[in-house]
């Protein structure tokens, strides 16, 4: 897979590994156990777990603890209203994302996508390969591939819904994009705009949109969520609509768990969930903790 050098795709899966095991750990392997199953040093495990994830291993399993998850449940009202407040671009890393309501025309949606050329191209990342399918409108798809071939993945997840339209591998065209991905889920900085190129119901739309306004680091129950959107009396569809939800992690539904603080389950496998959340609910904490250590120094 096309994904850089075979090095690079070598630190991924080591420390997409040790990710896995943390996330699905009762209580965190110590460091040591870690660094030995990677083929490392303590010391140079615990970098590279850094550079490629954002935090380090205690920091991501410390942010696992399902109280983590109920106290940012507790302020998901006041911190949405401030983001809500402040615009879609506020608070939110995907700020520069955008949907795309015009990207589709309803005739290349009834006509199967007849005539229409997408191009698709596969990534490795630290939370497993990707699959990424796009036009020169935007993102349409984006999919953790778990065990999947890009040839299932075309069939499974796009040619259903866009069964006459032409798909081209194209990992040279894509690879800004595949790039920019892979930096945003090893935690870094955006550095390149995104559009998304979305088509579902009206219902879906505003879901979809309301979920870009969650920032990192923060989670909402599906009745938040629908009160955001609208649609406060039909948090069934809403739940509906996240699981529906064509482009993993830049649309962010994993950010909505149930409102016991329970993780629940992932288009994506639930495991794919925690570790995102797990992540991003570390480097908030990462940057909260460094905010205040600046601001006690000033």
């Amino acid at each position: 897979m096309p994904a850089g050098s075979a090095a690079m795709n070598a630190r991924y899966q080591r420390i997409r590994a040790a990710i896995e095991r943390l996330a699905a750990a009762e209580q965190a392997p110590p460091l040591q156990a870690l660094a030995d199953e990677a083929g490392q040093s303590p010391f140079h495990f615990q970098r590279s777990f850094v550079s490629m994830a954002g935090v380090t291993p205690k920091e991501f399993s410390q942010a696992l603890a399902l109280q983590r998850a109920k106290q940012s449940l507790a302020q998901a009202d006041s911190v949405m209203e401030a983001a809500l407040a402040a615009g879609l671009s506020g608070p939110s890393r995907l700020h520069d994302l955008f949907i795309g309501l015009d990207g589709m025309t309803p005739g290349d949606f009834k006509n199967g996508g007849a005539g229409l050329t997408l191009q698709w191209a596969c990534a490795d990342t630290v939370l497993g390969p990707i699959w990424l399918a796009a036009s020169e409108r935007g993102v349409m798809r984006l999919v953790f591939m778990g065990d999947a071939s890009a040839a299932e993945l075309i069939e499974r997840e796009a040619a259903a819904a866009l069964p006459q339209a032409s798909w081209r591998e194209a990992h040279k065209e894509l690879a800004p994009l595949t790039a920019e991905v892979q930096r945003r889920l090893s935690g870094q900085g955006a550095r390149l705009p995104l559009g998304l190129l979305m088509s579902g119901t009206p219902l879906r739309l505003k879901v979809w949109q309301a979920l870009l306004a969650i920032p990192e680091g923060q989670v909402l129950s599906y009745s938040q969520l629908a009160r955001l959107a609208g649609a406060p009396q039909a948090v069934r569809a809403v739940a509906s609509c996240v699981a529906a939800n064509p482009i993993a992690y830049l649309i962010p539904c994993h950010r909505v768990i149930r409102a016991n603080a329970d993780f629940g389950e992932y288009r994506w496998g639930p495991q794919t969930k925690r570790a995102l959340l797990g992540l991003e609910l570390a480097r908030g904490a990462a940057s909260g903790l460094a905010a205040n250590a600046a601001h006690s120094l000033a």
